[in-house]
């Protein structure tokens, strides 16, 4: 049973991942208010829908924005990987893969970004530089080595 106390950390956002994050929920805001005047002219199914969608996705983008930290607010422990790190990891072939590991809304901006919730990601999460994880896929198990790690530090 929830006590309805929040225990969980807030989540981190990159700045510009912050900015991508208020200009998906501008737009969400205005689709938002034209199907409410819509709505006022024709009552259907298909808009309810929507709004009940837009509504959603509203209310979790100005949660997100609203209790969002950014990394350099982050008290981290230097020396183990933590969302808003740039990771640089040596995979089984020897060729060498970075990551800017991101919370998962922020990681569709780019290809350099990397969920929280990856794979890859979940598997350096909480290791340090110099540790071999074992990366579960559904294509399969494969092994790498944390390289490098560096908090972003934006102005």
């Amino acid at each position: 049973m929830s006590t309805g106390t929040r225990t969980t950390t807030p989540p981190v956002l990159t700045e510009d991942g912050r900015a991508w994050l208020q200009s998906r929920l501008d737009r969400a805001t205005e689709r938002l208010l034209r199907v409410e005047r819509d709505l006022a002219v024709e009552r259907t199914e298909e808009l309810l829908q929507e709004r009940w969608k837009l509504s959603a996705q509203v209310d979790e983008l100005s949660r997100l924005l609203a209790e969002a930290v950014a990394p350099r607010e982050v008290r981290d422990d230097p020396s183990i990987v933590e969302v808003g790190d740039e990771v640089v990891v040596e995979l089984p072939d020897a060729s060498r893969e970075s990551l800017l590991i991101v919370h998962p809304l922020e990681a569709g901006m780019d290809e350099h970004r990397t969920s929280s919730e990856a794979p890859l990601a979940k598997a350096v999460l909480g290791h340090r530089p110099g540790d071999r994880v074992t990366v579960e896929t559904p294509g399969g198990v494969y092994a790498c080595t944390i390289l490098e790690r560096r908090r972003i530090d934006e102005a």
